[in-house]
């Protein structure tokens, strides 16, 4: 199940996620659900027209304040999707909202796939559910930071798209980012309240996870090494215990097999 989020902020171009969405999508797919928060719904428009006939990035559920939209006209073009409404005067962001919904899409997906007798295996079922966000970087630091604090929480994306990097959330998972050449950044943080604790296991690095920094973010700036970039080779990253944040260029062509790695 894909499920993909627009919230407000800086967003990728849409012609520089193509390679994303060629790793998660197949051509012609149609996300399960698409929810725009607030002013995302403006960058949701400029994907729906870029990848048009290639991807339908129609939006089921727009929701926010709708305090930062730049003309709150273009609500009435969809009325096939759900407008949820919320006061300017709330706790939680449009962005937490949405995710919020989304993390309630996939549960309930989840739960679904349980009662019809899907077998189980570490803990899902083998119907996964995938959540990409898209936005939200730029601008005020705290609206950034709220944003990378989430993947410590149970509402957090699979993968944040913003600037020219995707954020993967990375824990028990492994990872083949291919698409590299010398030069090219891999770094990989820990959410916040995360410092202490995880072990990963690396291959074609640089610097490999042996001398990874314990506390803080184990790798910053960390390259591909020079033969596996001369040989076309994808780097390997395994994470076996604890929760990290992978952090990729947005051309990597990057695999994943999500919930499968053993200790």
């Amino acid at each position: 199940m894909q499920i993909i989020v627009f919230t407000g902020g800086e967003a990728p171009a849409p012609d520089k996620a193509v390679a994303y969405f060629k790793n998660i999508l197949a051509a012609g797919q149609k996300p399960d659900a698409v929810i725009a928060a607030d002013s995302g719904l403006e960058t949701l428009r400029a994907y729906q027209k870029y990848f048009k006939g290639l991807y339908d990035f129609a939006p089921s559920i727009i929701l926010g304040d709708f305090d930062s939209i730049s003309d709150k006209k273009i609500l009435d073009e969809y009325d096939g999707a759900t407008i949820e409404r919320s006061p300017s005067y709330k706790d939680d962001t449009d962005t937490e909202m949405a995710l919020k919904r989304a993390n309630g899409i996939a549960r309930n997906f989840l739960q679904g796939q349980k009662t019809r007798g899907f077998p189980n295996l570490f803990g899902l079922t083998n119907q996964k559910t995938f959540v990409s966000l898209i936005g939200g970087a730029g601008g005020r630091v705290d609206h950034f930071l709220s944003i990378y604090n989430l993947f410590g929480t149970k509402i957090a994306p699979d993968a944040w798209l913003c600037g020219e990097q995707v954020l993967w959330k990375a824990e028990r998972e492994s990872f083949s980012v291919g698409g590299l050449k010398a030069g090219d950044v891999i770094s990989i943080a820990r959410p916040f309240g995360k410092n202490h604790v995880g072990k990963i296991r690396s291959q074609g690095l640089e610097w490999e996870s042996s001398v990874f920094r314990k506390n803080g973010m184990p790798s910053v700036s960390n390259t591909i090494k020079e033969e596996f970039a001369r040989q076309g080779r994808p780097i390997q990253i395994e994470f076996l215990r604890g929760t990290f944040v992978l952090i990729a260029p947005l051309f990597a062509s990057v695999q994943l097999n999500k919930g499968s790695t053993k200790k």
